[in-house]
């Protein structure tokens, strides 16, 4: 059977509830012309690396591969922009140099781990956000609308900082299901 995983970077427990409350005043502001799914709160994530079709035989390589991200020391980021990526609601953040390292370090020691069978997929650059929400309607909106639902949340998140202390090896659940994703391997930062 193949899977789909991905290394996310989590912020910590508090800084997810946080932003919790802040997609939650989002949500009461928005139009009602405007329909989002909004994140659950256990899903917010900053994508490190996807890898696409994995088989199930390969996931215990390529998590002991991903041991030494516990050598890394917490992480503080701060959202400096928001984003429509598609129909997907993205917050981006700085620093992203750290990040930046720990994608190409990581993709490293997967290549090697699996004899260069899996590497992170890369559309383009690597890009680290944090998806909030994705618009069930945006072909149905007009430019005001948007502008509403982005300024919206700039509002709520600009600014805000957050710890990254976990990463972990992560997969989809099935459709429908909430949350969305689930850790198959756990990383915590040493202090």
């Amino acid at each position: 059977m193949k899977n789909n995983i991905f290394l996310a970077a989590l912020p910590s427990h508090d800084n997810r509830l946080a932003l919790a409350q802040k997609i939650l005043a989002c949500e009461a502001k928005r139009s009602p012309l405007t329909r989002v799914d909004w994140a659950h709160t256990q899903d917010l994530h900053l994508t490190i690396g996807f890898i696409p079709a994995v088989d199930q035989t390969d996931l215990r390589t390529i998590a002991l591969s991903f041991v030494s991200l516990a050598q890394n020391r917490p992480i503080m980021v701060t959202v400096e922009d928001i984003r429509l990526y598609g129909n997907a609601i993205v917050l981006r953040v700085e620093p992203t140099q750290i990040l930046h390292t720990i994608h190409k370090t990581m993709n490293q020691k997967l290549m090697e781990a699996t004899n260069n069978k899996y590497q992170f997929q890369v559309k383009g650059r690597f890009d680290p956000h944090l998806t909030i929400g994705r618009v069930k309607n945006l072909s149905a909106l007009n430019p005001q609308h948007k502008h509403q639902l982005m300024s919206l949340a700039e509002q709520q998140c600009k600014g805000y900082s957050f710890l990254i202390q976990q990463v972990a090896l992560m997969h989809r659940l099935p459709e429908k299901a909430v949350p969305a994703y689930q850790s198959i391997q756990l990383y915590t930062f040493r202090a």
